[in-house]
């Protein structure tokens, strides 16, 4: 299974976020970066999430409408 970058983030927090987001669409994923045991210094390490190459396009399509959701305004 040939594994690609579907996107980019400088954060592990972030990270996990987009992974679970792709895990509740029936995607799997990993992620490339910085080893737990490194700390990164004087700049934030990019993680790449890495999905199969047949699930490309559906990852794509999963995170775009999940950037386009509007934000629940708090005061409602």
């Amino acid at each position: 299974m040939e594994l690609v970058p579907v996107t980019t983030v400088h954060d592990a927090g972030l990270a996990s976020i987009v992974r679970g987001v792709l895990q509740q669409a029936g995607i799997e994923s990993s992620v490339a970066g910085v080893a737990d045991d490194v700390l990164p210094l004087g700049e934030v390490a990019p993680y790449q999430i890495l999905v199969a190459e047949g699930d490309f396009a559906r990852a794509q399509d999963v995170l775009a409408q999940y950037e386009t959701e509007p934000e629940e305004d708090e005061d409602e």
